[in-house]
């Protein structure tokens, strides 16, 4: 008896030590971050797409220049608001020189796909905000791009809440969110959107964000 005993607790340590450690995130009565309009830190933010090509992979650029907000409500998240603005002209691949095919992103600037000379910014702003469960949000908004407005929910996780941030000392919102577009639903067609996934460029976009909100002195 004692044996098995031994052997059931070494079991259950076994299996505790090999779970998955998983990220600790604030419930709703763990937010510290008091009330107020709270501004992007640029330092800590980050905006990619990823589109599927030919089903090999998710081909993944960025934006490098944009600017968001958070009305913040802590005492209950359904009250909270946010909006974005994207410069579309910041976009960044990564690998701009693709050979003798010329500059990519400048490619992507162009009328064919962004019409940066027509369309410079993008802007998303929050409709409403449900709270899914604890810090896990569905945030409906509209997005405007290419002269079109049209429906673009995020899924979101306040990953963090806190009245004092390391160094800056500013009380600070950490996010992660992610939305999916149809480009088609904007105009944007080229290259045509594959019928299947190993067909060409996909059709749906996914939008990738990190980002921390401080609340300025």
């Amino acid at each position: 008896m004692e044996r098995r005993t031994v052997l059931g607790s070494l079991g259950a340590a076994a299996i505790a030590a090999a779970a998955p450690l998983r990220a600790q995130s604030p419930s709703a009565g763990a937010i510290e971050a008091p009330a107020g309009k709270y501004v992007l830190d640029r330092t800590h933010g980050s905006l990619t797409w990823r589109i599927s090509h030919f089903g090999l992979s998710n081909y993944t650029a960025r934006f490098t220049r944009f600017d968001a907000a958070v009305d913040f409500n802590p005492a209950d998240l359904s009250k909270c608001s946010a909006r974005a603005v994207i410069d579309v002209t910041s976009i960044e691949t990564d690998y701009a020189q693709q050979s003798s095919k010329g500059d990519f992103n400048a490619d992507l600037r162009g009328e064919k796909f962004f019409n940066v000379a027509k369309f410079r910014e993008a802007t998303w702003r929050s409709t409403s905000v449900q709270v899914v469960e604890g810090n896990r949000l569905r945030i409906p908004g509209e997005l405007s791009l290419l002269g079109v407005t049209a429906p673009v929910t995020l899924d979101a996780t306040l990953n963090g809440a806190v009245k004092s941030r390391p160094i800056t000392k500013l009380p600070t919102l950490g996010f992660s969110a992610r939305g999916t577009i149809d480009r088609r639903v904007f105009g944007m067609l080229a290259p045509p959107p594959a019928a299947t996934p190993a067909g060409g460029v996909g059709a749906m976009v996914e939008i990738i964000i990190e980002a921390e909100f401080i609340l300025p002195a």
